[in-house]
């Protein structure tokens, strides 16, 4: 039975550890001991190597890229040149490391199958006399064992795409004998890979490398095939029955050729709570034609691709129930479950395909306590089809707890997962995790690695054997997403790895002398997560507010104390270039913390919060700064909120609402400053005393009769777009020189590329789709603008002008 192993049991006194890829590097020659006995193993010697590196080119490519990593790496490390070829190429007389069982490896090998013994993925790294041994069972185990062999032989490591692997320097290698096998406890691994494929790969990642491939239609490369091909990953069901030719989703087909459904077979798709068949919800999984049409499709799907893939069949990205039709709500009856429509068609879709395609999978998501969180209810002993995977999805928890957290909702959920392993068959209950937030907790410090941790090994415990995280945090390079990352590609392998160890070992490398003080940094965010014992409201995979409901512990006192740990870590690595721009890149979220609660840390130390200019350089020079591995994040981070925080801040805070504003509750109100973003010389903001900001837009080219309105892009390759609310002020409904609120109307955020804009040219705009849409949401919200015109155009005084000093949202419920 595996031990057990604590989380943050000791990250406050744990130092810098030193394990052997680190100690290798202090000697230039090093022998490693694997195991007693045997013939010493001398791979190069003062620079120089008698070995050879083997492996078939024809093994669908994942050979050749052990190989030729493997012979780089070891380059690298001694300065020899290790030549790869192929098995009937080798030279007889010469020491080889062998990578897969070509005829030569076998000849090795006298036990019999050398792979009877083993499970799909595991692989050995052995030594058979001078030789090395590299090879395993099923889909790229011969790189896991190269991989493995490079660790834990060889002391390579690689911590994060953002850096660049750590290889020990030694002229001359020596090895004991050694024999080790190893696997991997999830046998689906994923993540959402950013910026650098060979990351992933090497440790072990098998699923979603080739899906950008082909996205664009490409060939894909043999060691980037994933394990079981998924070609189109989520919310699939309008790639198969398209109610539009340009809905959501449409194209993800080339083959498909019919993509007007709605308009042909209007009774495909739900009924409403208008009781009218509509185009945007989901399909009316009772209809048998839709059933019909829908088999067919994913049958044509096989046809092209193969039997070998995963078939994704899930629920449209929208809230709400499926369908209001009668059938729809018998079968919700039926199954005791509001995904009661779906989990019918896909057992009844899951048995049709058994037979003519046994090496198909269906998978679908369990997402969200309206849809399909709730597994249905089967007769006593029965499972769903052994074909049939789940992807159990917790979008609706709370990113702030854990499964072992007492809040009823965080409860449900994980009986809800327990109750989905009594009834999938072994091996076919996955997990999408959220490890990282959305919205306003993408840009504040939250402790939440013990969380990923925690709820990662409470899956695994209960039968959980995939696993995608869906890594917000990665774009920005934000939070601790880099540790998670690492964390999560450990843990794949060996569930109880000693995570205390692990977190020393990649803060040690990531921030040198200041990863002590950085991992009591992360205690104490850690800490404050778990002293939440009543949960935030509202808040999901995601947080809409920025309020002392929402991050209590984001108080002053513990701002300005870690702002001095942050000073003091600055200091210790100021002559370490990587490791201070690590911890200033770490730094960029307290750094908004401070932004946000600025008064407050000026009123309790004067003296100390005079500017607050540089805490938002900073924040911009890191999302800018390239990586150890010369890569710039794909995402800003806090980009917008910090023009906001420096506005606000400039302004002494920002003005009253106005009384019509009175009674509603404020998290429901959000505030913005349009920004004018026009080319050429102009002023595009000017102060103003009655601004509500203490500054104002200029709008460019405002026009006559003056418009602003809301417009979002569906695609902007080719241009989708479609118009919301439009405001008109011809000149005679103009006061001038005074700010006046004007209704906008009512606006429906379907996409982050929406902008609220004025005047002809648009460049003065919001861009309110990043900042409040969130997927999967009706986002639904009364908006209002301040304007204010100057100038005899406008019957007034001064410059010809058109100022905006604010514009007002405000929630509307989803009801």
């Amino acid at each position: 039975m595996k031990r057990p192993v604590p989380i943050f049991t000791c990250l406050r006194s744990i130092g810098l550890v030193l394990l052997a890829g680190f100690v290798l590097t202090i000697s230039s020659s090093l022998v490693l001991a694997q195991s007693e006995g045997g013939q010493a193993i001398n791979l190069a010697d003062g620079g120089k190597t008698n070995y050879q590196i083997v492996a078939d080119p024809a093994a669908d490519g994942i050979e050749t890229y052990a190989a030729e990593t493997l012979a780089g790496y070891l380059k690298e490390m001694t300065g020899a040149e290790f030549p790869v070829v192929a098995p009937e190429a080798r030279d007889s007389d010469r020491p080889a490391i062998f990578i897969g069982l070509s005829e030569p490896a076998l000849a090795l090998l006298e036990d019999g199958d050398p792979l009877a013994g083993l499970s799909d993925e595991e692989h050995v790294a052995r030594s058979v006399g001078p030789h090395v041994l590299l090879y395993g069972k099923g889909h790229r185990a011969s790189l896991y064992a190269t991989m493995e062999f490079l660790e834990n032989s060889l002391g390579w490591r690689w911590y994060s795409p953002f850096e660049k692997p750590v290889v020990p320097k030694r002229s001359t290698l020596t090895l004991e004998p050694f024999s080790r096998q190893r696997g991997f406890d999830f046998v689906s691994r994923q993540l959402a890979a950013r910026f650098n494929g060979d990351f992933y790969l090497q440790h072990g990642i098998n699923m979603g490398l080739d899906t950008k491939l082909l996205n664009r239609g490409e060939p894909v490369p043999g060691h980037l095939r994933s394990w079981m091909p998924n070609e189109n990953f989520v919310h699939t069901t309008f790639s198969y029955i398209p109610p539009t030719s340009d809905a959501e989703y449409a194209d993800e087909f080339p083959w498909l050729e019919k993509r007007n459904y709605f308009e042909t077979h209007p009774e495909f798709f739900s009924i409403g709570e208008n009781g009218e068949r509509v185009p945007n919800l989901q399909l009316c999984f009772s209809n048998r034609g839709l059933r019909a049409e829908l088999t067919k499709n994913v049958r044509k799907q096989l046809s092209i691709s193969g039997d070998r893939q995963i078939i994704m069949i899930d629920a449209a990205d929208r809230p709400g129930r499926f369908c209001h039709c009668a059938d729809c709500v018998a079968l919700e009856e039926k199954h005791a479950t509001p995904g009661g429509p779906l989990f019918d068609f896909l057992i009844e879709l899951s048995e049709n395909l058994r037979k003519d395609h046994p090496e198909t999978r269906v998978k679908t998501l369990a997402y969200r306590r309206s849809q399909t969180q709730i597994p249905p209810k089967l007769p006593e002993g029965e499972r769903l089809p052994d074909n049939l995977i789940v992807d159990f999805a917790p979008i609706e928890d709370c990113y702030f707890a854990d499964w072992t957290h007492p809040d009823p909702n965080i409860q449900e959920t994980f009986r809800h997962l327990k109750d989905w392993a009594a009834i999938t068959a072994p091996g076919n209950l996955w997990t999408w995790m959220y490890p990282n937030p959305w919205g306003t907790g993408n840009e504040m410090p939250v402790g939440n690695v013990g969380r990923v941790v925690t709820n990662l090994r409470l899956m695994h415990g209960i039968g959980v054997r995939g696993l995608f995280l869906d890594h917000n945090g990665v774009n920005s390079r934000g939070g601790w997403s880099e540790l998670q990352a690492f964390l999560v590609l450990k843990l794949s392998r060996d569930i109880d790895a000693d995570v205390d160890a692990l977190i020393a070992e990649f803060t040690g490398h990531a921030f040198g002398p200041a990863a002590p003080r950085m991992r009591e940094y992360l205690a104490e965010l850690e800490a404050s997560r778990k002293a939440m014992t009543t949960l935030p409201p509202g808040v999901t995979y995601k947080s809409r507010n920025l309020d002392d409901r929402t991050f209590p512990y984001l108080t002053p006192a513990n701002i300005h104390r870690w702002r001095q740990w942050f000073d003091e870590m600055e200091t210790v690595t100021a002559k370490l270039p990587r490791e201070l721009a690590n911890v200033r890149s770490q730094r960029r979220e307290l750094d908004l913390a401070t932004l946000w609660k600025w008064f407050d840390l000026r009123a309790a130390w004067p003296g100390l919060y005079t500017d607050h200019r540089p805490f938002a350089e900073r924040v911009l020079a890191a999302n800018k700064a390239k990586s150890a591995a010369g890569i710039a994040p794909a995402w800003q981070l806090g980009e917008e909120l910090v023009a906001r925080f420096v506005t606000l801040i400039d302004a002494g805070g920002e003005k009253p609402l106005p009384g019509d504003f009175d009674g509603i509750d404020r998290d429901r109100i959000r505030t913005f400053l349009p920004r004018n973003h026009a080319r050429g010389e102009q002023n595009r903001s000017v102060p103003d005393a009655e601004a509500a900001f203490g500054t104002a837009a200029v709008v460019d080219q405002p026009g006559d009769p003056f418009r602003c309105g809301f417009s979002e892009w569906k695609s902007r390759v080719p241009s989708v777009v479609t118009h919301g609310p439009r405001l008109e002020i011809p000149s005679e409904g103009i006061v001038p020189g005074e700010y006046h609120l004007h209704p906008l109307g009512e606006i429906d955020l379907t996409t982050d590329d929406s902008l609220i804009w004025f005047g002809r040219s648009w460049a003065t705009n919001i861009e309110i789709g990043s900042q409040l849409w969130f997927p999967g949401e009706t986002n639904r919200w009364k908006a209002w603008v301040s304007l204010k015109f100057t100038g005899p155009a406008y019957g007034g005084e001064g410059e010809d002008r058109v100022l905006c000093d604010r514009v007002i949202l405000v929630r509307q419920s989803e009801e």
